[in-house]
């Protein structure tokens, strides 16, 4: 899915949207981002097991192999929570970034588009262009922004391009 298919299903709202704020789009992370997580979990399935293939009469080896699973269930429902409440907002006069940690840490940065300075991507590694993420570096007047590995860099950039040009060619108006 482009960063063009998403823009339809995209919300047209959000809390703190100014009058006149229009939101151009909306997106996330790539999911590859819960990759160590989803690795980190199925390898505590497999050492659940374990005790119960060493002692298979044990009842507390049993509990270890049933138990594991849901405490593997619990750890990537956490890290799914915090990328899936992360998304970065463009709008037509700003890029807000929310980043979620958990159920009850949530940030949010906001840069104007007047105050960028430039706007760059990369696509580091067989691994990120064959599945089409990268970062984008957002260099402001305060200092740079990366959002990391985000889905479709290529067509990210060329949207928050678009945003920029148009801010800094309109006259301001009094």
């Amino acid at each position: 899915m482009s960063a063009k298919d998403t823009k339809n299903s995209q919300p047209k709202e959000f809390p703190g949207q100014h009058p006149g704020e229009e939101v151009v789009l909306v997106f996330r992370q790539h999911p590859v981002v819960l990759r160590r997580q989803l690795i980190y979990g199925m390898l505590a399935i497999l050492v659940g097991i374990g005790p119960l293939l060493i002692w298979p009469l044990s009842d507390i080896a049993l509990y270890i192999m049933i138990g594991t699973p849901f405490l593997v269930l619990a750890y990537w429902f956490y890290y799914w929570i915090g990328w899936y409440y992360s998304v970065y907002i463009v709008t037509n006069r700003r890029l807000i970034d929310i980043t979620q940690h958990g159920l009850f840490n949530r940030k949010v940065s906001e840069v104007g588009f007047e105050k960028v300075q430039s706007i760059n991507y990369h696509i580091k590694g067989l691994q990120a262009a064959l599945l089409k993420f990268g970062d984008i570096n957002v260099q402001t007047y305060t200092g740079e922004w990366v959002l990391r590995s985000v889905m479709h860099p290529e067509e990210v950039h060329s949207q928050m391009m678009e945003v920029a040009h148009h801010i800094t060619s309109t006259p301001p108006t009094n």
